[in-house]
């Protein structure tokens, strides 16, 4: 070896320096430290069954959820259908022949002309009384 290498390597340390750095370990005897298995286990069949409890349930609402909409579909199909049936009656009824046809089996007769009425006179003139 050259005497360059030599001198830029490090010192050893001392004997004394490296007991003093390594950490103080001794045996402890007498302590059994053993953890249960059964909490574990208890707590992963809860899990468990909660995955696969909670979406049945889920599911179950969701199919309930599901009938009440169709039902209420149904019913609002049966009333949709329902007006439409009562608008197409009103037209019938509300048309000049059925007015008219009404009118006579109630007794009605057509109103006469129209006049006018003179507000200084009080009289009428033209027009004709119903028949």
């Amino acid at each position: 070896m050259s005497t360059a290498t030599a001198r830029t390597r490090p010192t050893p340390r001392p004997e004394r320096l490296r007991e003093a750095a390594r950490p103080d370990l001794r045996v402890v005897e007498g302590v059994n430290v053993r953890r249960s298995v059964v909490p574990l286990t208890i707590i992963a069949l809860i899990v468990l069954i909660a995955a696969i409890i909670i979406p049945m349930v889920i599911n179950t609402q969701m199919a309930e959820t599901s009938f009440a909409i169709r039902d209420k579909q149904l019913q609002l199909n049966e009333l949709d259908a329902h007006s439409w049936t009562l608008q197409t009656e009103l037209q019938k009824v509300s048309s000049p022949n059925a007015l008219e046809k009404a009118a006579q089996a109630q007794g009605m007769v057509k109103a006469g002309q129209t006049g006018l009425v003179t507000l200084s006179t009080g009289t009428v003139d033209g027009g004709q009384a119903a028949q």
